[in-house]
């Protein structure tokens, strides 16, 4: 299914019937590892089928592995507060970037506590209200540059998360599909993000097969011997 920009007008005008309130679930969790079957297409057109592995300690760090057909790992990385590192294993290179670099990747101003909140599907931002806007029917929130529209279900668990940036024709959309458990708390079972930028589009669409909860005791990185970094 191909996702569209969702269309965003001035919440914040007086035309706007804005209700008080948040009742929209928040998620407590402080780890989460789970091997998703994906499929991706990057912005120049190229697909890529496989398996992502993940491993995150909240607001902390996220590990991931990409393998490709019959098992090959093709990239690792490891994203921190202030840091993203990343393995090309077939061409042996790794690329050392900022925080920042993420946004650029991503098509909006992310932090990792974002990222995280986007795979677990809880609201973006994890202490500021968010409000009901009775015209489109979302749960909106901003934190300038980025505003955050939610849409959500009867139960108050979280459809879709869009992440629009002030001033910018750039925007993540993540639609969420079905629920199961991860120990103590629900993630989805499916979910499809689409970073659109000023002119192309990146889709991932991921399955959740194997969610837990459990304490995660390493998160194991190195950069090999023979390894040249990309600039």
């Amino acid at each position: 299914m191909t996702e569209t920009p969702v269309r965003i007008g001035n919440i914040y005008t007086d035309t706007t019937v804005v209700l008080k309130g948040d009742n929209i679930n928040r998620k407590s969790w402080q780890h989460f590892s789970d091997r998703l079957n994906m499929e991706y297409v990057s912005a120049d057109g190229q697909e890529m089928s496989g398996t992502l592995s993940l491993r995150m300690r909240n607001d902390s760090i996220l590990w991931f592995s990409v393998s490709v057909a019959f098992g090959v790992q093709v990239a690792k990385g490891i994203i921190t507060r202030d840091s993203l590192l990343i393995l090309d294993l077939y061409h042996k290179e790794y690329m050392r970037l900022g925080i920042a670099d993420l946004s650029k990747m991503l098509g909006a101003s992310v932090s990792l506590r974002e990222l995280q909140n986007l795979i677990v599907s809880n609201p973006i931002f994890d202490t500021i209200y968010y409000r009901k806007d009775a015209v489109s029917g979302g749960w909106y929130s901003a934190n300038p540059p980025i505003t955050n529209i939610l849409f959500t279900n009867g139960t108050g668990n979280i459809d879709s998360s869009v992440i629009a940036e002030t001033g910018k024709n750039r925007q993540i959309k993540v639609v969420y599909e079905g629920e199961q458990k991860s120990g103590t708390f629900s993630v989805p079972q499916q979910m499809r993000l689409t970073a659109f930028g000023d002119k192309n589009t990146v889709r991932l669409q991921a399955s959740f097969t194997n969610p837990s909860d459990a304490v995660i005791p390493s998160y194991p990185f190195s950069i090999p011997a023979g390894y040249t970094q990309k600039q």
